[in-house]
């Protein structure tokens, strides 16, 4: 019989592990050996392969449950080590194996804050001096002759207070910004991080501060706000993971490479108040012990790693499963992005990735609707403005930031005129293009500033358009109209014979769950949305991958709407949600694999946005 080889003349590549996006996102933790007691918020210190995890407690509570013996382990196994002078846990730990620093923590009775300092050479343990302040929980990073504490609680107050070690004082330097408690922390004295840890009592943090020796700076948001969990290696390249969200107790992992937080593979047992390794690095960690545990996982990443390559068919021979590497939409997920320099609503929007868009027009309280802004994947920047202020209008939505268009509108005469005008963008300034056959507002739009289309919207007195009308570049040429008029709706798309029309409002009161798509020639009614949705925006290549996201539903009150449906083609999914419900025109670029979505209306003109990402994976193939 002839093998799939022989009838398709290519094979289907084999190996043994899936492709990754980066050597960090293809790491995993797997099993290390197990401690030879149970321990709960130690004293950690040292990497993977020459680790220390000292004093803590065997379980909670555990002021009642108290042990001084301190573990050391090559990688394989561990091994009893020296005791502390002084029983206690909750403190902080750092330095290497054979020369550690076990900072503050608690004792019985009645968890009292310690101040004690403590030493370690590889055999035993020798006091140092002290804490200027007793106190537990802190963040802790360096070396045993140059460290730093930072954070805590003492009696009373959680702290923002650093210190630096010298190996023999402390001395106060800048403080955190924000008090914090049982917080993540790694790096080295001159480069530290502190991240997350509990702001207030049932409060948790995902704010994040670096330290430069001097002061601290804040950086990038943890995508979990969580406490008691363990790090490891360096200010720019460090783990955090385990803890608790208050609660739940968690197994997640994530990684800061200086600017970014991004989720990688979960531990295996979810634990709090297990010792990491906090000399090591964002390739090779260790989590050791947790309440009532011994046991210890380890995180390695590989140093060779096969990057990922959308569109890679291949049969992974660790798993048994043929894979396919490919973007995932229902994966996509929304991060917080730069604010704009205007709150604005009702303006439209181009770009064909979240870091190369543009966003024109709108209305602005107080001041003009002719703003232009560009985004680079970081700030938004304002650049020059329209010719003639507009809010309602319409953007050919595939634009680049270098070279769009818009389109209808209302002016900002007295009364408010409807508009046919259109203005074309050259990634510096704004001039003026042959106008469409027909005046509308909340028009939509799809294609690009040479092969676009616009469709839908308003006219006056109140009339919801069916109206379609293609544009070259030069010249405006009425198209098919649509099945059924629409205002408001979301467009996207390639082309002037490539593009959608999602949802919508078809009367002065009902949102609409219909979609269309148009080919060049004919508007053709495809999948329904599962939300009927106005002032919605869509963000897509192609007519046959995308998004729609945002708007808001039911009369009278209109409330703003969180939701974000995905297009495959065929039928929407709904995905990931806003993190605030945002309505009334708001707009950005992008795709349906990468966009920005910005200002509008959240309850009052916003400025703020969005950044929505779709990951590539690898995914088993199936055969039903």
């Amino acid at each position: 019989m002839a093998d799939y080889k022989g009838i398709k003349g290519f094979k289907v590549q084999s190996l043994t592990s899936d492709p990754a996006a980066s050597q960090i996102a293809g790491g995993a933790w797997s099993a290390g050996g197990a401690m030879p007691a149970n321990k709960y918020q130690p004293f950690a210190a040292g990497t993977q392969t020459a680790n220390l995890q000292a004093g803590g407690a065997t379980t909670p509570p555990a002021n009642t449950n108290q042990t001084n013996t301190s573990f050391e382990y090559d990688g394989t196994s561990w091994t009893e080590g020296g005791t502390l002078n002084t029983t206690r846990f909750g403190g902080t730990g750092f330095g290497i194996q054979t020369g550690a620093i076990a900072a503050g923590g608690a004792f019985s009775p009645s968890s009292t804050k310690a101040v004690e300092v403590e030493s370690y050479d590889g055999t035993s343990w020798t006091s140092s001096t002290s804490l200027s302040v007793a106190k537990r929980g802190m963040g802790g990073a360096g070396t045993q002759a140059a460290g730093l504490t930072f954070g805590g609680s003492s009696p009373g107050s959680y702290l923002a207070t650093t210190e630096k070690f010298d190996g023999t004082t402390w001395t106060e330097v800048g403080d955190m910004s924000t008090a914090r408690f049982r917080l993540f922390s790694s790096g080295i004295q001159t480069a530290a991080l502190g991240a997350g840890g509990i702001t207030s009592p049932g409060a948790n943090s995902v704010a994040t501060e670096s330290f430069n020796g001097t002061s601290w700076a804040e950086g990038g948001t943890m995508n979990s706000g969580r406490d008691g969990g363990g790090s490891s290696g360096l200010s720019n390249a460090a783990l955090a993971f385990g803890g608790t969200e208050n609660p739940p107790t968690v197994a997640l992992t994530e990684y800061y490479d200086g600017t970014t937080w991004t989720e990688v593979a979960d531990l295996g047992t979810a634990r709090i108040d297990g010792g990491g390794s906090p000399a090591g690095t964002s390739s090779l960690a260790l989590y050791a012990g947790g309440p009532g545990s011994a046991i210890t996982e380890e995180w390695s990443a590989p140093a060779a790693y096969r990057p990922l390559n959308e569109g890679q068919v291949y049969y992974n021979t660790t798993s048994n499963a043929l894979k396919l590497t490919k973007t995932s939409i229902s994966t996509g997920t929304w991060a917080s992005g730069g604010t704009m320099n205007q709150a604005r609503l009702y303006f439209a929007g181009a770009g064909t990735s979240q870091s190369a868009s543009i966003a024109f027009g709108g209305a602005i309280p107080g001041g003009d609707r002719d703003y232009t802004e560009m985004y680079n994947g970081t700030s938004w920047t304002e650049v020059g403005d329209l010719n003639t202020g507009r809010e309602q209008l319409g953007g050919l939505t595939a634009g680049t930031s270098s070279a769009t268009a818009t389109v209808g509108g209302t002016s900002l005469q007295s009364p408010v005129t409807i508009v046919d005008t259109t203005e074309e963008w050259n990634g510096t300034s704004w001039t003026a293009g042959n106008n469409i056959s027909y005046s509308s507002y909340k028009t939509q739009g799809a294609g690009t500033l040479t092969s676009g289309i616009a469709f839908g919207g308003g006219a006056d007195p109140w009339a919801i358009l069916d109206k379609s009308a293609t544009y070259n570049g030069t010249t405006w040429s009425e198209a098919a109209d649509m099945n059924a008029g629409k205002v408001s709706a979301a467009g996207f798309g390639a082309s002037s014979s490539d593009a959608i029309c999602a949802s919508g409002e078809n009367t002065s009161t009902a949102q609409s769950v219909t979609c269309e798509k148009f080919d060049g020639t004919t508007w053709t009614e495809v999948g329904d949305n599962n939300t009927g949705r106005q002032h919605i925006k869509g963000r897509g290549a192609t007519a046959s991958f995308g998004i729609v996201v945002g708007g808001s539903i039911g009369a009278p009150t209109y409330a703003a709407q969180t939701l974000t449906e995905a297009w495959n083609g065929t039928s929407w999914t709904e995905v990931a949600d806003l993190s605030t419900g945002v309505t009334a025109g708001t707009s950005g670029g992008g795709t349906g694999v990468s966009a920005i979505y910005g200002g509008g209306n959240d309850g009052s003109p916003t400025a703020a946005s969005e950044e929505w990402t779709a990951p590539i994976v690898n995914e088993t193939v199936t055969v039903s």
